[in-house]
């Protein structure tokens, strides 16, 4: 029986590739000021990172509506197929859980595979469409289960902020933190942990220096660049994701670099500014 893949809008995999891959975008909710949207529907990147200085306060996201997604997952398996759904690190959303309990009211638990991408944005998007390579091969479950679970578990997610401002707003870092980075212009790099937790990895003194910083820490890590599609993510700096991109080719062979924008959801916590870089190690 073939399979379909589920994730939901925090994976920013870009639509042309989601679409050629068969992949079903579940949106998660914004809320920007009262109003409440749903992301890549009735709320569009361009228009978010355009008036986000503009918002009164910052967006709060939640998941997807549990009834809209039992209805993906019903839908799927009327259609013939096996779901597997891959969503946001359990750490930062309750997707994962609420997926968990549907499961088990859907018409056929047994054709629903549910699996925490312990990641988010662009890393997790690439993690679903590997998988979808996986899937085009004629092997049990439980062997395509496992290679999943290899390439989440290699998978990396580096990335650094234009400014602490939002993570301060939003109760990541302290004020005084948030102050004493803005006065030395410090450029803070962050990873996911293997749980799916973010937290400080290094930091420096230049938005240039933290893109280095990011090439580097790669470079130390990559396992067999040559043979590896590499994923980059901005939030509204396309032009600092090219020169990530540049910087990387000058000094590794990979097999390909890909460039998604960073959605609403992921963007409400981070903001403008933000690069992130995907690789496994």
């Amino acid at each position: 029986m073939p399979y379909k893949i589920l994730v939901d809008s925090a994976s920013d995999i870009p639509f042309d590739r989601a679409s050629a891959a068969g992949i079903v975008t579940v949106p998660m909710l914004v809320n920007i000021d009262g109003k409440t949207f749903l992301e890549g529907v009735n709320l569009t990147t361009k228009d978010f990172y355009a008036q986000f200085n503009n918002f009164k306060e910052l967006p709060k996201t939640s998941q997807p509506n549990p009834t809209t997604l039992l209805e993906h997952y019903e839908r799927t398996l009327s259609e013939g197929y096996e779901v597997v759904a891959i969503h946001l690190s359990s750490a930062l959303s309750s997707t994962f859980a609420t997926a968990q309990m549907l499961r088990g009211l859907t018409s056929a638990p047994e054709r629903v595979h549910i699996i925490d991408s312990l990641g988010a944005s662009f890393g997790y998007g690439l993690l679903a469409l590997l998988a979808q390579q996986i899937l085009e091969s004629d092997i049990p479950w439980d062997e395509v289960e496992t290679k999943i679970l290899a390439i989440r578990k290699n998978m990396r997610y580096v990335f650094t902020l234009d400014t602490l401002e939002y993570l301060v707003k939003g109760g990541r870092v302290s004020k005084t933190a948030g102050f004493i980075g803005g006065l030395l212009a410090v450029k803070p790099i962050l990873q996911m942990t293997p749980d799916g937790r973010i937290e400080p990895f290094a930091k420096v003194r230049s938005r240039r220096a933290a893109i280095r910083k990011l090439v580097n820490v790669m470079e130390h890590e990559i396992a067999h660049p040559e043979k590896q599609v590499i994923g980059i993510s901005h939030s509204a700096c396309l032009e600092d994701a090219h020169f990530l991109a540049a910087e990387i080719r000058q000094l590794l062979t990979v097999k390909d670099i890909w460039i998604s924008e960073i959605g609403c959801v992921v963007g409400s916590h981070t903001g403008p500014g933000t690069l992130a870089l995907f690789y496994q190690t």
